[in-house]
């Protein structure tokens, strides 16, 4: 873990440390993901055999999930890498082609649109001038930046399995339509899922298990979890990067996963279980809970990818009652378009199993992509 954070130039780390030699770290973060997997696995007797040298480096160094993942574990990628490899047929190929050509359009053509929407409207977030155009421009450059991020990193996605496909590798999915969460747990079982599902493996449940083991009391146990959450989804933040922005993005994920948690119990208290799942079917509900988590999820964007200097010179800019109508805009816009994008996603998923069985169909849109 030292050696992980020298390399990425951690600032706690004096500089005088570092390389002093320029350098780029490619896939260092996922690699690292790996290798803890089966050093800690591997301790506890959990592989399923004894690694090679060859299936050390073929697994740690995949350059089809190298970059940005997903992080697949060991036993699930030594199942198709030479168990039993996934299978090659002529549908197999045709979704592999539609779900390479998805992919490259979403991360070649749709990225670079959005992010020059992005860029336009902070832009145009300075010559703002009166309380509409900076409310407007305030929330579209809040909310751009997410669905941009969503975009890029599920097509490359996309590409990445694909490709893997034609090696008869089957790459675990990354992406669940994570926008239509209605609430910030939710939302990271559907956002980078093969992340939450490390994090959940190897620092959620042992320290939760630890401290149950140290407060037994079921009556705490819940507070427990909440302070997990916190602790877990911190370090999230922490990982991404090496500066104190990354320390209060680890704060913002923690503080949304936690107060999610919280809420919860305490709705649960209040109503029952019974009457708290009645409330979460409310579409009005439903929507309202949408529009929050993504919202939220948008604002604790900022912090990764603006500095301290930007965010300050956007409050300034704002002022209290803009960054108000910010808010409370955003809230309610994304609300509404989140709840025809899920009804549209339901309509289109009730077809999707009698269109995905049409190969030359796959073809043909693959062809038309194209």
């Amino acid at each position: 873990m030292l050696a992980f954070c020298w390399l990425k130039r951690y600032t706690f780390i004096p500089e005088s440390l570092f390389l002093a030699f320029p350098y780029m770290a490619v896939g260092l973060s996922y690699v690292f993901f790996r290798v803890l997997h089966l050093i800690i696995d591997a301790y506890q007797d959990a592989l399923p055999e004894r690694l090679s040298l060859a299936s050390y480096v073929s697994y740690t160094l995949n350059f089809t999930s190298l970059v940005s993942g997903p992080i697949q574990l060991f036993p699930d990628y030594r199942r198709t890498e030479s168990v039993r490899p996934a299978s090659l047929t002529r549908g197999d190929v045709a979704a592999a082609l539609n779900r390479i050509v998805i992919g490259y359009f979403k991360v070649a053509v749709v990225s670079p649109v959005l992010w020059a929407g992005h860029v336009y409207s902070v832009t145009a977030l300075g010559s703002a001038a009166n309380l509409a155009d900076r409310t407007i421009w305030g929330a579209l450059v809040l909310t751009i930046y997410p669905v941009y991020l969503y975009i890029n990193f599920a097509g490359y996605t996309d590409f990445v399995i694909g490709t893997a496909r034609f090696l008869r590798l089957e790459l675990p999915e990354n992406f669940n339509h994570p926008f239509v969460s209605e609430g910030f747990i939710e939302f990271w079982g559907r956002w980078h899922m093969t992340l939450s599902h490390w994090w959940k493996t190897y620092v959620y449940s042992p320290l939760f298990l630890a401290l149950m083991r140290r407060f037994p009391s079921r009556r705490v146990q819940p507070l427990l979890g909440v302070v997990v959450y916190f602790v877990t989804f911190f370090f999230v933040g922490v990982w991404h990067g090496q500066t104190s922005m990354f320390l209060f993005l680890g704060v913002l994920l923690g503080l949304g996963v936690s107060v999610n948690k919280l809420y919860q119990i305490e709705m649960t208290r209040r109503l029952g279980r019974s009457g708290y799942r009645r409330l979460c079917a409310n579409r009005l509900y439903s929507s309202l809970s949408r529009g929050v988590t993504f919202s939220y999820f948008a604002f604790a964007s900022l912090w990764f990818w603006s500095s301290w200097p930007q965010l300050g010179g956007f409050v300034s800019r704002l002022g209290a009652p803009a960054l108000v109508a910010v808010c409370l805009f955003t809230v309610v816009c994304s609300a509404i378009a989140l709840a025809a994008f899920k009804a549209a996603l339901d309509r289109y998923s009730r077809g999707a199993v009698r269109r995905a069985a049409s190969v030359p169909m796959l073809y043909l849109r693959t062809a038309w992509i194209s």
